[in-house]
């Protein structure tokens, strides 16, 4: 059975279209590698997910101080809840929300956090969730050259949420539980020759649900290795090489597998406009109840400044997943999402994306295979009234359908916000 989610949204905010392209300062061939990644970071709100894809170090361009956003939200949600089983109930909604921005810039560290928050109360329904609901992210880049050989990278995140996100991949389909969710990878990149540079990467992520009832299935965590090597084909090109194992552990779900990936690749810079990644390969995955499989593994981004005022960015990857596996013997998923910002004047901004995924879960024994596929857009708009004072409108929709009835859903979803910033 085909399946579609869609997600709409809409935000209006000054400052994430400010975003530069120009590349942290790098020795020698980091031009073409941990120069032109380190711009490519993307916001720590939406997109971030197949988190490791294109994204090294951060993009900051200039310090920035300490920055605290507090406001206020409210709307109405034809659908607060969508686990399995759940009735449909519609809800009006308010809360509070409040942010955080800090960087710091020298000619050899970018460091740039960012903070995140969202909490809301539901009047009616809800299901299995609480009447108060909340998102939080807090998310830390930072990039660092110790001299002329030696540089480092390091991309974190941490989150509590509720909401799903086709694009981070880490939590239910469903917004059916709180969940907290984890990822921090770090990189050396030690450059060899002129041409020749060796990236030796290490990278933690786990998700431990609220419920009992989720964290029997979900809850887990993956360490995963990386070693790869890069040569600067030209000073717009790096051809790149790697192995990584991937060692993924439940608490309790008898699904813990050690992986295998062998992968090749490009990385491809337009002048100062945009940066195109690619990895492909195969994955090696054997389970420790079930047996080991060969299957197809791609990741690929891009981050394309189209003019001063707007940007785009393209996150895609294909390959095993660990998110609601429990019941069968493996998820291949195919994900994809293109979000796009445009600067309209100096109060008004907007933004839009969509994203897509398809999975086929392959049953155990007589079990049978069930696919599944969603589609989440978004659109943002938000207008500056006050230097310090930003108001924003937003809709939302999402279908979500599956062979398996019980998880199918609709919900529409409008809001209003305005937010203060000092």
């Amino acid at each position: 059975m085909f399946i579609i989610s869609i997600t709409i949204r809409v935000r209006i905010s000054m400052s994430i279209f400010r975003s530069s392209i120009s590349p942290v300062p790098a020795p020698g061939v980091f031009l073409v590698s941990l120069g032109m990644l380190a711009c490519f970071s993307i916001p720590a709100a939406r997109g971030q997910g197949v988190l490791g894809i294109g994204h090294e170090g951060s993009r900051v361009q200039e310090s920035i101080p300490v920055k605290v956003g507090i406001g206020a939200w409210a709307g109405y949600d034809t659908n607060a809840t969508t686990s399995l089983n759940g009735v449909k109930e519609e809800t009006a909604f308010y809360g509070g929300r409040a942010s955080l921005r800090y960087a710091y810039v020298t000619s050899n560290t970018r460091f740039d956090l960012r903070f995140h928050f969202t909490g809301l109360r539901q009047e009616a329904g809800g299901g299995s969730l609480d009447d108060m609901i909340y998102n939080s992210r807090l998310r830390a880049d930072l990039g660092h050259r110790f001299n002329q050989r030696v540089s480092m990278v390091n991309n974190a995140m941490i989150a509590w949420e509720v909401e799903p996100d086709f694009m981070v991949a880490a939590s239910s389909a469903l917004r059916d539980d709180q969940y907290f969710y984890f990822y921090d990878r770090a990189a050396v990149w030690l450059s060899l020759t002129n041409r020749l540079t060796s990236v030796s990467s290490y990278a933690i992520e786990g998700v431990n649900f609220e419920s009992d009832r989720l964290a029997r299935t979900e809850d887990r965590v993956k360490h995963t290795f990386g070693q790869q090597v890069r040569l600067a084909w030209s000073d717009q090109t790096s051809l790149k090489a790697e192995y990584r194992y991937g060692r993924t552990n439940y608490d309790k779900a008898r699904l813990d597998s050690n992986s295998h990936y062998l992968l090749a690749g490009v990385d491809q810079q337009f002048g100062n406009a945009g940066l195109l990644t690619f990895l492909g390969g195969a994955e090696h995955r054997d389970y420790d109840v079930f047996g080991a499989d060969w299957k197809p593994y791609a990741e690929a981004s891009l981050l394309y400044r189209i003019s001063d005022a707007t940007t785009l960015r393209w996150l895609a990857r294909a390959g095993l997943e660990d998110t609601e596996v429990a019941g069968y013997e493996n998820r291949y998923s195919i994900r994809t999402g293109v979000t796009a910002t445009h600067q309209v004047s100096e109060r008004l901004g907007v933004s839009a994306g969509v994203a897509y995924v398809y999975s086929d879960l392959e049953g155990v024994g007589s079990s049978r295979d069930v696919n599944e596929s969603g589609v989440q857009a978004h659109a943002d708009v938000t207008y500056a009234l006050l230097p310090n004072l930003d108001v924003s409108a937003g809709y939302q929709f999402t279908s979500y359908g599956s062979d398996d009835d019980d998880r199918d859903y609709d919900r529409s979803r409008v809001s209003v916000a305005a937010t203060t910033t000092f």
